[in-house]
């Protein structure tokens, strides 16, 4: 599941457009992401929603409608998470190493893959703090257990979903950058790795900013029902909304949804 940034972009004149911002004095995150938008090709728009991602997200939300049901405390320990440190980090920590394994068994390992579990992370412990940050830390397992559990009980799944979403479109299009950024390192608008990795955060909030329009709420009485199916009914099913929303994510990414 490598996502080496030595490995360059497509030599294709869309990609060549791309390269052709970061040259500018001054590049602008959400003009470079809309640029990558119209360079992608059918496969990888389609690699963006595969098997390994669609098990991130399944695990995501499942896990809230266990926690909700039986406590924090024993999914954890289903999970194989980390029994001592903060909750939302064992709760992160555990959730991704549970989704891992279950990538591994489908057999769905990809750079995409690998992509969405460090978005199902981030997702996790921005769940798990009540998105508090500063609060990550410092919460006991109650209050973990009442914000990630809260997904499922007060009918917000949607919410959870399109929180995954952000974070992955995040995670994907700094890769994306980062294949090539690191070759305009030294140059006038890149003078040093800081400025580049500033850029990269640019990039990061543009994405999750525009997650931030797309509104899945219409989806939580199909959400709710589809993860009480089968396993192999439910991810086959998670897959087909995923390619849904990622396909909405990326029209607002190339349509300055995130300005």
């Amino acid at each position: 599941m490598g996502t080496s940034t030595a490995q360059r972009s497509p030599a294709t004149p869309e990609w060549e457009r791309v390269r052709e911002l970061y040259r500018q004095p001054r590049p602008d995150p959400g003009e470079v992401v809309g640029a990558i938008v119209k360079a992608l090709d059918p496969e990888t728009r389609a690699e963006m929603s595969g098997p390994g991602v669609a098990v991130c997200l399944d695990t995501l939300l499942t896990g809230s409608c266990q926690v909700s049901e039986r406590g924090l405390a024993g999914y954890l320990e289903s999970c194989g998470a980390p029994k001592t440190g903060p909750p939302a980090l064992s709760l992160a920590a555990g959730l991704r190493s549970f989704s891992a394994a279950r990538i591994i068994t489908a057999r769905a390992t990809s750079r995409f893959a690998e992509l969405a579990l460090d978005a199902l992370a981030v997702a996790a412990m921005e769940a798990a703090s009540g998105r508090d940050s500063s609060a990550l830390l410092s919460l006991d397992l109650a209050a973990v257990e009442a914000n990630y559990g809260g997904y499922a009980s007060r009918g917000e799944l949607w919410q959870l979903s399109q929180t995954f979403v952000g974070y992955d479109l995040d995670r994907t299009f700094r890769y994306f950058v980062s294949r090539d950024l690191s070759d305009f390192v030294g140059t006038s608008p890149f003078p040093h790795v800081g400025s580049a990795q500033q850029f990269l955060d640019g990039v990061g909030y543009y994405c999750r900013r525009s997650a931030d329009a797309l509104d899945l709420s219409s989806s939580e009485p199909w959400l709710e029902e589809v993860v009480t199916a089968p396993e192999a009914t439910r991810l086959g099913a998670m897959q087909e909304f995923l390619s849904q929303a990622m396909t909405r994510g990326l029209s607002l990414l190339g349509t300055g949804g995130g300005a």
